[in-house]
């Protein structure tokens, strides 16, 4: 089983991310988004209600972009036009494995097969992992249970449920978020199956 992450002390002195103000301007523009798609109202009070909750949330969070998770945490901007590929990528891999999973569910027989599936995965950064571990866990018949210095364990309900994470899929995708390599994404795959006795 992969340790836990190595939070450093109080009072120890980490470097400071860089910050710039187009991280601000992109997470503004899709809160104002999700403002206006929810709310459903395009009126001049609405859109300025959304604007000064962005900009509410945009000040309370300034510090959030400051703060280095673990020593050595490298800050590499999300890829936007990777993330437009993504979402649409995902969304389908969601969809696919729902139909998976209700199948498995009407089935009278039930064939799950569960595993927990072990797996490195060398991504360029914390919130790299975190977007992969989320994806993971967003996915229907997978849930991701730990994740410690790159090294994922995960439980799957079937083999199929497993398979982009196996082949090395989902994670090279979720690289290509951050960086364009995503050569050698993931090594070190072991599965463990559970015995009847």
């Amino acid at each position: 089983m992969p340790q836990s992450w190595n939070i450093p002390e109080r009072g120890v002195e980490m470097p400071e991310r860089r910050h710039g103000w187009r991280s601000q301007i992109i997470l503004g523009l899709l809160l104002l988004g999700l403002w206006l798609l929810f709310s459903g109202h395009y009126d001049v009070f609405h859109i300025s209600a959304g604007v000064l909750s962005v900009a509410f949330v945009l000040t309370l969070n300034r510090s959030l972009f400051k703060v280095r998770l673990y020593p050595g945490d490298v800050h590499r901007p999300l890829r936007l036009l990777a993330l437009a590929g993504y979402l649409p990528w995902l969304m389908k891999e969601i969809l696919i494995a729902a139909l998976q999973v209700a199948r498995i569910v009407l089935t009278r027989r039930m064939p799950v097969d569960p595993s927990l599936v072990e797996f490195h995965a060398e991504l360029p950064n914390a919130a790299a992992q975190t977007v992969l571990a989320n994806s993971i866990t967003l996915t229907p018949g997978t849930v991701t249970i730990d994740v410690a210095h790159g090294v994922f364990l995960v439980h799957a309900i079937t083999d199929p449920s497993s398979e982009n994470l196996v082949e090395g899929v989902m994670p090279a995708r979720v690289v290509r978020l951050f960086e364009g390599d995503e050569s050698g994404a993931v090594t070190d795959v072991s599965i463990h199956r559970w015995v009847e006795e």
